[in-house]
């Protein structure tokens, strides 16, 4: 999964349709600055945040994407500490 790509798809389909709960969230994350360790799990939190308070913004394709994410970020934060 090439998550940098799959976030991005994400802001901006939430951009078009003003999914501003799902923005509020995922912008506390991303973009990312430096990459970092920090960057990564903040992009974690972000992402689980999105996923908990802005379901109902979601749709079932964008709930999969997040789901996906959030394995993914979590194996790379774990993987770089």
């Amino acid at each position: 999964m090439d998550v940098p790509q799959t976030v991005a798809g994400l802001v901006d389909a939430w951009c078009e349709r003003r999914c501003l709960k799902a923005l509020r969230w995922i912008l506390t994350g991303w973009p990312m600055a430096s990459g970092l360790t920090d960057d990564w799990a903040a992009l974690q939190d972000a992402l689980n945040a999105a996923r908990a308070y802005a379901h109902d913004e979601l749709t079932p394709d964008e709930e999969a994407s997040l789901d996906e994410l959030v394995r993914a970020v979590d194996e790379l934060v774990h993987r770089l500490l």
